[in-house]
């Protein structure tokens, strides 16, 4: 099979989905699809981003090469496209992580590695010479968490993204119905390096975790000098307190609509933090991002940049690093017509005057 002629006939990254499920074993397959209870917010988080409406101008700009460029804490990236914290990444392809980091740098963007990566994080954030965030699940004890984020910060990482609404298991129906269970060539090498675990990997993929607390995110940001970002904010109050904590950026998140069924869809909750922090700190948003219009339209409503999940785990899955760098070429091919369409020149522009109300126009 010629892989790159076959990625390059994938025109969508919903195509790249369903490539992807031709690839993937049913198990696997719910596992990176499903999410918590009946996957109503998963499906939601995604036609959120279709309930909102794009208003071009005219006459504006003649530029057909607008710019894509952004800075997110200090970082340069090509385009406004992060990679976000997903785990194990060895059910999807034997290059796990190290293709993940790999294609990021190629791209010219971010990764965010997690704490229950496949492969140590030492050995991915070592693999390239780029940028890449750590981020932190806390496990079992403070102690246990301080050697993780010394770990993190010698092995490198130049942010911490601390997820806060992940600290409890949930009820994964779609994974569960579809009988998944941690293949045993899969490991949580990072948590294994820091002796955190020992044994086997749980059939769930999923160890007990230690439930998170304000004076704990206060010790965290007490801990480190990482730049440091609380990821699974839904509220106005929570952004701001964060912000009161230290944090110098929050991201967007209902965990991909895997941690509860029902929960607001990251893009509707966007505005009303991105409101509340009133540009003092980095704000990012993850959940339902299927395209360069989506990219464009959260950027709109107040996000400096958004963390991509899925997508590029489906590329991931197909080929590797060639895969994760075929859904980013799209990705900014999108974003990049999407302004031109637009009239605006360089992301920068982008602003609530370029959509309306969610709802608003539809036929």
């Amino acid at each position: 099979m010629d892989t790159v002629r076959n990625l390059d006939e994938l025109l969508t990254l919903p195509d790249f989905e369903a490539a992807s499920d031709q690839v993937l074993d049913q198990g696997c397959r719910a596992y990176v699809a499903g999410g918590a209870g009946t996957d109503r917010t998963v499906r939601a988080n995604i036609a959120a981003f279709d309930d909102i409406w794009l208003r071009p101008r005219v006459l504006a700009s003649t530029t057909t090469e607008p710019r894509t460029e952004v800075s997110v804490l200090g970082h340069r990236m090509a385009m406004p496209v992060l990679l976000a914290p997903t785990s194990p990444q060895r059910l999807l392809h034997e290059d796990a992580e190290i293709a993940t980091s790999l294609a990021a740098e190629a791209a010219g963007v971010v990764p965010i590695v997690s704490t229950d990566s496949h492969v140590p994080f030492p050995e991915i954030a070592k693999s390239s010479g780029a940028a890449c965030w750590f981020q932190l699940y806390a496990y079992r004890s403070r102690d246990d968490i301080a050697a993780t984020l010394d770990m993190a910060e010698s092995a490198g990482a130049s942010a911490l993204v601390v997820t806060v609404d992940a600290s409890h298991a949930a009820l994964r129906v779609h994974a569960q119905r579809a009988g998944f269970a941690t293949p045993g060539h899969v490991d949580f090498g990072t948590l294994r390096a820091l002796g955190i675990l020992e044994g086997e990997v749980p059939a769930g993929a999923r160890i007990d975790r230690l439930a998170l607390s304000w004076a704990d995110l206060l010790w965290i940001r007490g801990r480190t000098r990482l730049p440091l970002l609380v990821k699974g904010v839904l509220r106005a109050e929570d952004a701001r307190r964060c912000l009161d904590s230290g944090a110098d950026g929050v991201i967007v998140s209902n965990h991909g609509g895997r941690q509860l069924d029902g929960a607001v869809p990251s893009v509707i909750a966007l505005s009303e933090v991105a409101a509340a922090v009133a540009g003092r700190c980095t704000v990012l948003v993850d959940g339902g991002i299927r395209s360069g219009v989506h990219v464009v339209k959260a950027l709109a409503l107040g996000a400096d940049a958004v963390c991509l999940g899925r997508p590029y785990l489906w590329g991931l899955s197909l080929a590797g690093r060639e895969g994760v760098e075929a859904v980013l070429r799209l990705l900014r091919r999108e974003i990049e017509d999407t302004l031109r369409q637009l009239g605006a020149a360089d992301v920068g522009e982008l602003g609530p005057d370029f959509v309306a109300k969610a709802g608003a126009g539809a036929a």
